[in-house]
């Protein structure tokens, strides 16, 4: 009973569109056959092309595979080719017409039109090599924000020198302290480390000794 067994839904194999292709192709060549008596200015004449292209057309729908990309690169080009043949046909005479002759021409023209868009999206996704493959969430953001890594980084300019006013207090002592350095240095060199701020060591050492006396 496995054989007899229900299959489970396939869903659609992304960003391939060959279905689409061969429903096309199949309705162009049935157009083009049981709409021939009507549309065509020498039935006896034109009858072989016509069933020679509905044949080609049904061969390229069968033939129609996610694994073979010749397929519809040969159909891009055979639904281009019907499109120009049966447009200009239309178009062409379409003052010595009927218009049930022109609706006819310009309906296989328009399906030929959506077939060679569907194969061409087929196509590029062949050449991109996205043929059954998920697009990826974030994909674009990781290529912008990998681009934007390889751009040369812009170079800070150098910051203004402050002024004096401005600057922090301890470098502003700092300075103040060498500048009265170099003045007392002119002067009078200095007796030895200052024990406490402002005062001298002749101020600090007591006068006389407080047994001295006794």
């Amino acid at each position: 009973m496995d054989d007899y067994a229900p299959h489970p839904y396939a869903e659609n194999i992304p960003h391939y569109h060959g279905d689409a292709v061969r429903q096309l192709f199949v309705s162009a060549a049935a157009l083009m056959l049981i709409g021939a008596p009507f549309y065509a200015d020498s039935l006896r004449t034109e009858l072989p092309f016509e069933i020679a292209g509905a044949l080609v057309l049904v061969a390229l729908a069968a033939l129609a595979n996610p694994h073979k990309k010749s397929v519809f690169f040969v159909g891009a080009v055979a639904s281009g080719v019907g499109l120009v043949v049966y447009e200009t046909w239309a178009l062409y005479h379409y003052s010595e017409i009927t218009w049930l002759q022109f609706i006819l021409r310009e309906l296989v023209a328009v399906v030929f039109l959506v077939a060679f868009y569907f194969n061409m999206k087929t196509v590029r996704a062949f050449v991109l090599n996205t043929v059954g493959k998920h697009d990826e969430v974030g994909e674009f953001e990781e290529q912008s924000s990998s681009q934007s890594e390889h751009k040369p980084r812009m170079q800070m300019k150098p910051a203004p020198p402050q002024r004096e006013e401005f600057a922090p207090w301890a470098p502003r002592n700092e300075a103040d302290h060498r500048r009265d350095k170099n003045k007392k240095g002119e002067g009078e060199a200095e007796t030895g480390p200052r024990m406490s701020p402002g005062r001298s060591p002749e101020e600090i050492k007591p006068k006389y000794h407080p047994y001295e006396y006794m």
